[in-house]
């Protein structure tokens, strides 16, 4: 069987923004990578409540962050590869 490769794929539209999704990567490895080096090497600040006298951590603040970050960046990810070539 032959492939079929439709026009706007090899127009170039469709593959993506390897340099946008690789900025985008590196901005949540750095906040996750942070997370995971303050567990590591400093766990009493992770460990500290986020507000005086509450039960929420600092870690799980932090932790929540980092999944709501990449859910975020995802979101900006699509919208922006996802516009029209111009």
């Amino acid at each position: 069987m032959a492939e079929q490769i439709s026009p706007p794929f090899q127009a170039g539209v469709g593959i993506g923004r390897p340099r946008l999704g690789f900025a985008l990567t590196a901005i949540l490895i750095v906040f996750y990578f942070g997370f995971v080096g303050l567990g590591a090497f400093a766990p009493a600040v992770l460990a500290k409540p986020l507000v005086d006298g509450g039960t929420v951590t600092v870690a799980f603040a932090y932790g929540l962050f980092v999944i709501a970050l990449g859910v975020a960046l995802t979101g900006i990810y699509v919208l922006i590869a996802n516009r029209e070539v111009i």
